[in-house]
């Protein structure tokens, strides 16, 4: 998706939910109408929820299983808000510039 290509800048920003269509590049699993963008007065910006079972709504990015997302930055680092009480899972493959391969499920 990146061409593992140093994408400039000190940040590039991936999973946004700004603009028209934000999810376009991705790969929504479950209905579509549990997954919305809405104004979070809290955050003061646009949110993506995610309602029901973890086990069936996620997001995917890239969109194809056999694409990869090839950023070449020297930080992750992910902002995420989940409210008291909620379930909550991600999963990130990474590998380095030299295909060390590693796997963090939190």
């Amino acid at each position: 998706m990146f061409k593992n290509e140093y994408q400039g800048g000190a940040f590039v920003e991936i999973f946004s939910a700004q603009g028209k269509n934000p999810g376009a590049k991705w790969k929504i699993l479950g209905s579509p109408s549990v997954i919305w963008k809405e104004f979070d007065k809290e955050v003061k910006s646009f949110v993506f929820v995610l309602e029901g079972s973890s086990q069936t709504n996620k997001i995917q990015l890239p969109k194809e299983n056999k694409q990869i997302l090839g950023l070449i930055q020297r930080f992750l680092v992910l902002q995420i808000y989940i409210p008291l009480g909620q379930d909550f899972s991600t999963e990130l493959l990474s590998t380095s510039v030299f295909s060390i391969y590693g796997m963090k499920t939190l």
